[in-house]
């Protein structure tokens, strides 16, 4: 009999246990996403390290500064047909997948460097898929703007 209830102890015990590991991990999970939330309400989804800049190491750096290069190329020049666009959008992605390539980043600066890459990436998009000269300086535009973030979060 003693057995049996110890055994019963034991199960009452453990499953209340797991309750409130459960109950914990789903308001964990709750304040994470709130979290979350609350960032990517924010106007680019980027903040700085606790005040400071990001650490980028130089490979992402030098590619960076290639794509700023391309930018400013085609920032200065006279033609902004589509087909002007379009002749850079394949040198930005060249530039964006080459950065990706020789990414050795990690930790938190990597994932902060992902929530300035991705706008970046969706922008090379919408101007690799704009049809009209209007699209594209839209497309453009935006692309401009978040590499130009770059420097303001990152060393």
């Amino acid at each position: 009999m003693n057995k049996i209830a110890a055994i019963a102890l034991f199960s009452l015990f453990s499953m209340s246990c797991n309750e409130s590991k459960q109950k914990e991990n789903t308001e964990s999970n709750t304040k994470s996403e709130t979290i979350r939330h609350d960032h990517e309400m924010d106007s680019h989804g980027m903040e700085l390290n606790k005040g400071s800049k990001w650490k980028a190491d130089s490979s992402t750096n030098n590619n960076v500064n290639s794509i700023i290069a391309l930018i400013e190329t085609f920032k200065t020049g006279n033609d902004k047909s589509i087909q002007a666009y379009q002749q850079t959008v394949a040198g930005l992605e060249a530039g964006l997948n080459k950065m990706i390539r020789e990414c050795r980043m990690q930790g938190p600066d990597h994932d902060a460097l992902h929530k300035w890459l991705e706008p970046l990436i969706n922008g090379v998009k919408d101007l690799k898929q704009s049809t009209t000269e209007e699209n594209a300086a839209v497309a453009w535009g935006k692309i401009e703007a978040q590499v130009h973030l770059y420097d303001q979060y990152f060393e």
